[in-house]
């Protein structure tokens, strides 16, 4: 079933460059882009595992996300056509699209090896399941929540290929405050249930950045 859905949630998720800017869809410089995001978003659903067990996350915030995509995925490119348009030069806007579309390739990687790493773990919800292992190993060897890392990359990076600056920042900043608050959750939850041997491996990783953060 989850695999019918992806067509409409494609559909849902450009539906602000359906309505407003098809366009979008005849320029290889902006078609790439979202095919790309298009692509592993569709592939990330697909492989994420599913929960039974109740979300220890406040579901309206994740609506609100949700319903929010086609305007988070449009605003970018809306910013690119009114505003920097005519500021910027074709060679800075041909570097924000090379290294745009490499952080988006690369976020995306990240996103989907992390998720299969993880396993029957690595679900949306932020749940404890049965007999719930801690993955420390691979990318989770140097750093707690990859796939959130990933997520920024996506977005900072498709953002970025399409030529936008300030909603670049604005979008990685507003989603960047929605994975502190479901990192402090998560890791709540998996010190209650791990207690020093999650405290430990606290000690010797960071949440996003090596060595950083």
């Amino acid at each position: 079933m989850r695999l019918f859905g992806v067509p409409i949630l494609i559909v849902f998720m450009n539906s602000g460059f359906i309505l407003f800017a098809g366009e979008v869809y005849t320029y290889l410089h902006t078609l790439f882009p979202i095919i790309l995001l298009n692509v592993l978003i569709s592939i990330d659903i697909v492989i994420r595992p599913t929960s039974t067990i109740k979300d220890e996350y406040n579901r309206s915030i994740l609506i609100i996300s949700f319903l929010s995509l086609p305007i988070i995925l449009f605003l970018p490119y809306f910013e690119y056509k009114v505003i920097l348009y005519q500021i910027l030069t074709p060679s800075i806007f041909n570097w924000t699209i090379i290294a745009g579309s490499i952080l988006l390739l690369l976020g995306g990687t990240l996103l989907l090896i992390s998720r299969m790493q993880l396993g029957k773990y690595g679900g949306p919800r932020i749940v404890i399941e049965k007999e719930h292992q801690l993955i420390t190993n691979g990318v989770y060897k140097y750093i707690r929540h990859p796939m959130y890392l990933g997520f920024l990359f996506i977005f900072f990076g498709y953002s970025l290929s399409l030529g936008s600056l300030f909603m670049t920042l604005v979008i990685c900043f507003v989603f960047l405050l929605i994975f502190k608050n479901r990192i402090d959750i998560e890791e709540r939850l998996l010190l209650s249930e791990f207690g020093e041997e999650y405290a430990n491996y606290m000690k010797r990783t960071k949440r996003l950045l090596p060595f950083l953060y």
